[in-house]
């Protein structure tokens, strides 16, 4: 009996050091596990990805917590040109200029989000063209085109610094003219546009109110090195907007969509920007504009599923100018959807001291899914003299083929995702 009695007791003695091993185990594992959860700084950090459901399509990235996100996105555009011209007559008759052909007018790429905090965002793009425009300047290369950080103040108060959009006319608010009523180009927008430039800007918007402004290189120099011939000691261009019965959010295209609120906008800007004597002279260089400086003014009518725009510029040394000097333009354009995915849009762009003052484009957009299929069909016709000078230089954005061109006939298809 007492030896079966030890026996018992031995195996009572080594169960209960068992299981006090185990739970010094245990509590030795939990330590662990809430040490590691506390050490983030050594952990990856977790991340997801999206198709997005807006308009614009695209894939968002997102970080742990928010600290930082990404959305890219594509556009690109393809279109079939026909444009109608005949050259000066010889012995033998008439020379036919007449040409077609199709070409990748535009593919891009957008990234944009935020770092650290929601406050702090990027927008970079880079993208290729074929023929040049005021956002685009060379053609033939897929390069950077947009850089920028913006920081958010709060109270409507906002700073930027990088490649950006000049705060001038309507355009300054739109990437590339993607989004433009006029099969994204504005005719005006080429003759007294500003473009993008290295600089630094600051912004306010409030309820009814928005205005910005900055400080940038040579405007329209089309060259980011701070000392190159062409640059100056400084440029700077402003923009304010006032609004009523809409909102800002109903400005991120320049037409509206069906079931739009009706309201009515008026916009101001002014630039100065200083050249130097060696500067190129238009029209030899495409978009030289050695000195621009004016200013603009326009209003936009929103009527529901119909937008008029009316725009007008006083500015020295816009392009197509046959001589350096002040000169001043009209433009006017309507849309309006016919039809829940057509819609129809008119413009005609007047230039004063010109061989060819006006130019008019008129035709439809189709659009699909929202923003992402976007079918255009437009004629442009330019009235005038026989010579179309600086004009003569944006035939990739109007599909004008020669000097003197009689019509251009262009249908392109967008597509964004």
């Amino acid at each position: 009996m007492r030896a079966e009695l030890a026996q018992i007791r031995t195996q009572a003695r080594d169960a209960w050091l068992d299981e006090a091993r185990a739970e010094e185990i245990r509590a030795i594992v939990r330590d662990a596990l809430a040490d590691s959860d506390s050490r983030t700084s050594f952990r990856g950090p977790d991340w997801n990805s999206a198709l997005t459901s807006g308009p614009d399509g695209g894939v968002t990235i997102g970080g742990a917590a928010g600290s930082a996100s990404m959305r890219i996105w594509t556009m690109t555009q393809t279109r079939f040109v026909a444009a109608s011209a005949y050259g000066q007559p010889t012995p033998s008759g008439p020379i036919d200029d007449t040409r077609w052909g199709f070409e990748s007018k535009t593919v891009m790429v957008a990234f944009s989000g935020h770092v650290f905090d929601p406050s702090l965002t990027y927008f970079a793009v880079t993208a290729y063209t074929a023929q040049s425009n005021r956002f685009i300047v060379l053609p033939g290369q897929y390069r950077l085109v947009y850089a920028r950080f913006r920081k958010d103040l709060g109270d409507g108060w906002g700073v930027a610094a990088g490649i950006i959009n000049v705060p001038w006319d309507i355009e300054s608010d739109f990437i590339g003219s993607s989004f433009l009523t006029t099969g994204d180009y504005s005719i005006f927008n080429y003759r007294f546009g500003a473009g993008k430039e290295p600089g630094v800007a600051a912004g306010w918007s409030g309820s009814w109110f928005r205005a910005s402004g900055g400080v940038f290189n040579q405007l329209n120099g089309g060259s980011p090195e701070w000392n190159a011939p062409q640059n100056l000691s400084f440029a700077v261009a402003g923009r304010a907007e006032a609004k009523w019965g809409i909102s800002w959010d109903q400005l991120s295209r320049l037409s509206a969509r069906p079931g739009s609120a009706h309201g009515f906008v008026l916009g101001l800007g002014a630039c100065m920007s200083n050249g130097r004597g060696q500067n190129p002279q238009p029209p030899a260089v495409q978009l030289a504009t050695p000195s621009a400086q004016g200013f603009t003014a326009d209003a936009r009518v929103l009527l529901g599923e119909a937008t008029l725009v009316a725009q007008y510029a006083y500015m020295r040394d816009p392009v197509g100018a046959p001589v350096l000097g002040w000169n001043q333009g009209v433009n006017v354009q309507a849309s309006a959807f016919i039809a829940q995915p057509l819609e129809a849009f008119a413009e005609a762009c007047w230039m004063s001291d010109v061989p060819v003052e006006w130019i008019a484009q008129a035709g439809f957009n189709v659009f699909l899914d929202g923003d992402r299929i976007k079918l255009t069909a437009k004629v442009v016709v330019p009235f005038g003299g026989g010579n179309v000078n600086g004009i003569r230089s944006i035939s990739g954005g109007l599909g004008i083929a020669a000097s003197d061109n009689n019509a251009s006939f262009v249908s392109q298809l967008q597509l964004i995702f």
